[in-house]
């Protein structure tokens, strides 16, 4: 009798187990966001609580590989409508794909069940928050600019929307849509595609359609131009002087032309202040700048994004995150950005429910703003969760997008001077035929490992790729004696920093070369003593590998210099 109960038991076990997985198989099944696809915006919109709408409109980073309580909590009650994802938060490819479904299950589990923005920064180059093996990169803008061909910016677009798409994100703070104008200005450098402002609207052009083609918003940045400054507003608040001719005639012109087009949907707003236009307020708190010039002039229908609250040129402004919020709400910013510190947005969460309540801020204009949001991720987020399981087809195009990005970056290295007598690898290859003694001075581990694949018996001093400043001085006096050893060597300049490294090599008499891996404007002054400057804009793989295979392989350099002055 026992053993039949034992048999029963174990039966009776097996078919529940089988139970359960087949309807954990059919929930796993189960479309995305089903209910907010069927139904209809205004009447959702109708239906909201106060709560509910505000957390439509902000947008939340968070620290960790994956989400603690908290965000869960304000996630699947709508407290919390978006999330930024950085780098802090990538782990691996798989860990972050687990991460993003997670958030989307959240979302699609709440009262309103609405989709939510799953944002990061991927340009290609310097700005790029997914850096993880196993996880495709793109290009420097610079480098697809020195092609001069819209077309290859297609091509890596392509690439960074299928690595986006099946990593899960759907919101891409990209590209820059900066006209680089001033050759101080480090914060954009090779982060515009150029100084001509054509090229840089039909650049931007095809980055915009090709993330849309997968449901992916693209937000260009930063409105109404960031290419003119000679400071990072991530760190200061600070004004430009800019004539509203030249605001016209240049920065705004890749928007004004996006926005003709109807292919503007989503745009990023600056912390700088623009005298000529607003003395008082910056971009992102400046009515002028967002509601008049952006909304009503510029007739721009799509979401308005702020840059981080938290950033020095917002909070060197605001007193505080809760004013912040305000300046940026009432400027006309559809989308508030909060990114780094949880007791700030716990602040937000807990106090500005009451501004509304009191009237302090408009829920009529709240309104405008999630209907807006809700519209935009009808447009594209249906499109994203509800696409068929193309799997197969998404890894071909990945793997077409690649080949096609490999050939366009090959067009992109520059060779910006020369002082030497026929190419660059026949004097290399001259230069270890006479078995002359050289050293790679390499910013990065990467330069290194490429290096050593060329002169496997040069010596390699490490340099860092943006060292203390006092350190950096130190380490270079620690090496002179060392350095006067040498016949030649091949410096890789990131930045102004390294700068250093190359006056010792003049004062030290030693030959060099520079491979510039990022703004190239710190080479430039010394193009008399360096034996040749070769830059790609670009201090990743495959800008980088590229940059070698011209310099030390094939001595083409087709790419034009896409920066003037």
């Amino acid at each position: 009798m026992k053993k039949r109960v034992e048999i029963i038991l174990f039966t009776c076990s097996i078919f529940l187990f089988a139970f359960f997985c087949h309807e954990h198989g059919k929930a796993a099944q189960k479309p995305l966001f089903k209910n907010f696809i069927e139904k209809d915006i205004d009447t959702r919109l109708s239906r909201m609580s106060l709560e509910k709408k505000i957390g439509q409109i902000l947008i939340f980073g968070f620290y960790g590989t994956a989400l603690d309580e908290d965000y869960r909590i304000w996630l699947s009650s709508g407290k919390l409508g978006n999330i930024k994802i950085f780098l802090r938060n990538v782990q691996s490819k798989e860990q972050l794909k687990k991460l993003t479904n997670s958030i989307a299950v959240l979302a699609d589990n709440s009262g309103q069940g609405i989709p939510p923005f799953i944002a990061t920064d991927v340009e290609g180059g310097v700005v790029n928050h997914l850096r993880s093996p196993g996880i495709s990169r793109a290009p420097a803008a610079g480098l697809i600019g020195a092609t001069t061909y819209a077309e290859n910016n297609r091509n890596i677009s392509r690439l960074i929307a299928l690595t986006l798409f099946d990593l899960g994100i759907n919101m891409n703070f990209a590209p820059c849509a900066d006209v680089l104008t001033n050759p101080k200005n480090f914060v954009i450098g090779t982060r515009s595609y150029s100084s001509d402002p054509n090229l840089v609207s039909a650049m931007v052009k095809s980055f915009i359609e090709e993330q849309k083609k997968l449901g992916i918003l693209a937000t260009p940045k930063h409105f109404p131009g960031h290419g003119m400054t000679d400071f990072d507003s991530h760190q200061i608040s600070n004004a430009v002087s800019t004539t509203r001719r030249e605001l016209d005639q240049i920065h705004l012109l890749p928007y004004k032309k996006l926005i003709k087009e109807r292919k503007l949907d989503g745009c990023m707003v600056s912390h700088i202040i623009y005298s000529e236009f607003d003395p008082l307020y910056p971009a992102a708190f400046s009515p002028v700048i967002v509601n008049n010039l952006l909304r009503k002039e510029l007739d721009f229908k799509g979401i308005v994004v702020t840059d981080d609250l938290e950033m020095k040129g917002s909070q060197n402004y605001a007193k505080s995150i809760e004013e912040a919020f305000i300046l940026a709400f009432n400027a006309g910013n559809d989308l508030l950005l909060i990114a780094h510190t949880k007791s700030k947005q716990v602040k937000i969460l807990n106090n500005i429910t009451e501004l509304f309540k009191n009237r302090i801020l408009s829920e009529e204009e709240l309104n405008v703003k999630v209907l807006r949001i809700l519209k935009i991720k009808k447009q594209y987020l249906t499109h994203f969760y509800t696409m068929k399981d193309t799997e197969k087809e998404n890894k071909q195009a990945l793997i077409n997008a690649l080949k096609e990005t490999k050939k366009a970056i090959m067009e992109g290295p520059v060779q910006l001077s020369s002082n030497i007598k026929g190419s660059i690898p026949e004097y290399f290859n001259k230069a270890l035929k006479n078995n002359l003694k050289g050293v790679i001075l390499a910013p990065t581990r990467k330069f290194s490992s490429l290096a050593k694949d060329y002169f496997n018996n040069w010596d390699v001093i490490y340099i860092e790729f943006f060292p203390d400043r006092k350190k950096n001085r130190r380490r270079v006096n620690e090496v002179r004696n060392q350095l006067k050893s040498y016949d030649i060597a091949i410096l890789g300049l990131a930045n102004e920093r390294q700068a250093e490294w190359a006056k010792a090599c003049i004062e030290e008499k030693v030959q060099f070369g520079i491979l510039s891996i990022n703004n190239p404007f710190s080479a430039h002054i010394f193009a008399q003593n360096a034996l040749f400057i070769v830059t790609s804009f670009d201090p990743y793989s495959p800008g980088l590998d590229a940059l070698f295979t011209c310099v030390f392989k094939t001595g083409d350099f087709s790419g034009t210099f896409p920066y003037y002055f």
